[in-house]
């Protein structure tokens, strides 16, 4: 719930490795990684008709804690990385992983979930990231039948039976698409007292003509400017995404085609349910013949917030 001074003491050396990163970049293009994102689990409860992982999903075993350990270890605490986002399947179906990231990231570790699970109060966690996609009906449509009355109910038993700052472990993501893209204040509504901070980020399609893309053009831009007028406006202590960041997402940013150009990949190292580096991003593949993500199209977050702070591939 926030970092006190014994934690900012603890972590003077990460600010140190971060600082001496960001400053090789700008002043010698060394481009070393920042944060780390792995893919806890290869399972999930949920068939979410927008999301990647589906697409590449294989029948794999998942990790033991004494491997994951060793992934730690190896690929992100030796690379100095600052935060790791859990992402899944749904991670929290493997709560030991989370708590084991948790323990070894105190306040640096966050996690993606679909919040249809209960949500462990967790002392040292960074923050909860809650997936909602839209209205009640909007949202059970593209997750499944009552998940947002499920979600809703977990997220509020967590605010309500674990402290009055409770409510600033969660926040909320919303992945803009083309069945939600008019729900966005709907959702702020809906959560903005039970939550700390909301992030958008648009549908990433993995072929041409994906329907739940929404094309560059009119009406993403008004969706857009309608963003950027809420953050500067009403919500501009609770829309995390920087306007920047926001500007960006109205035209291509991120690539051709498949291939990376601007973003700044290398700046998140990202890994399977299997400890294996995922290319070309963090919703790409450890295996060269799977799906790919159509960069030219990218609406992600993590990687256009960098690249609206001035960091490229």
């Amino acid at each position: 719930m926030g970092r006190g001074f014994q934690q900012i003491l603890r972590e003077s050396p990460l600010y140190f490795h971060i600082f001496s990163k960001y400053l090789g970049y700008k002043l010698f293009n060394k481009k070393s990684p920042l944060y780390g994102s792995a893919d806890i689990i290869n399972v999930c409860n949920l068939h979410c008709e927008h999301c990647y992982w589906w697409l590449n999903r294989k029948e794999n075993e998942d990790l033991t804690l004494d491997q994951w350990k060793k992934v730690i270890d190896e690929k992100f605490k030796k690379n100095h990385v600052f935060i790791v986002t859990l992402v899944g399947g749904e991670p929290m179906m493997r709560q030991d992983v989370v708590k084991l990231f948790v323990k070894e990231f105190p306040k640096r570790a966050c996690v993606v979930t679909n919040g249809t699970y209960p949500i462990p109060f967790l002392k040292d966690i960074y923050f909860y990231w809650i997936s909602i996609d839209g209205d009640q009906k909007t949202h059970d449509e593209i997750r499944g039948e009552n998940a947002w009355g499920k979600t809703r109910k977990n997220v509020l038993d967590y605010v309500n039976t674990n402290g009055d700052k409770a409510w600033k472990d969660i926040w909320i993501t919303m992945t803009i698409n083309s069945k939600n893209l008019h729900t966005i204040k709907t959702v702020i509504n809906d959560w903005k007292d039970y939550s700390n901070k909301i992030g958008f980020q648009f549908h990433t399609p993995f072929m041409p003509g994906d329907p739940l893309w929404v094309p560059f053009g009119d009406e993403r831009t008004q969706v857009i400017n309608e963003i950027i007028d809420m953050k500067e406006g009403t919500f501009k202590d609770y829309i995390i995404n920087p306007t920047s960041q926001l500007e960006l997402m109205k035209s291509s940013w991120g690539g051709k085609g498949t291939t990376p150009v601007d973003c700044p990949t290398w700046a998140i190292i990202s890994v399977d349910h299997m400890g294996r580096e995922k290319l070309p991003c963090c919703i790409g593949s450890a295996e060269n013949k799977s799906m790919k993500p159509r960069c030219e199209e990218c609406g992600l977050g993590c990687y256009s917030v960098l690249v609206g702070y001035g960091m490229k591939g």
